[in-house]
């Protein structure tokens, strides 16, 4: 009998780059309430901690603004933000030497249902 090996991948900063679909959707947010960001940059502490934390945090808004602002956040992303994320260089082929060698490969994310595409 032969066991099978498995693999867990995070999505997020590991086997994609997400940062221009996080840094857009949340200067599309921002732009809702008539803030202008424009170095994109500035927008990286966004990335890893709850967006409601965030919003309050680096903007001062209330907590009513800050759930607001993630709808907005939702909004963008849903439609355009997802597919800002693009594979980093050696992914898509390490992923594939991984499948004919019969290891099984899960990715583990924390992302709202909706978002994610289930194989």
């Amino acid at each position: 009998m032969s066991s099978k090996h498995h693999i867990l991948f995070d999505l997020d900063g590991t086997l994609t780059d997400s940062f221009k679909g996080i840094v857009h959707s949340v200067q599309y947010a921002l732009s809702r309430y008539g803030i202008v960001e424009n170095d994109l940059h500035k927008l990286t502490p966004f990335i890893g901690p709850p967006l409601t934390y965030s919003f309050r945090e680096f903007y001062h808004f209330s907590d009513a603004q800050a759930d607001e602002a993630v709808r907005y956040y939702c909004e963008y992303f849903s439609e355009k933000g997802w597919c800002e994320n693009t594979a980093y260089p050696g992914i898509p082929e390490m992923l594939k030497t991984l499948c004919f060698v019969n290891i099984v490969q899960k990715v583990l994310i924390v992302k709202l249902k909706i978002y994610v595409l289930v194989s």
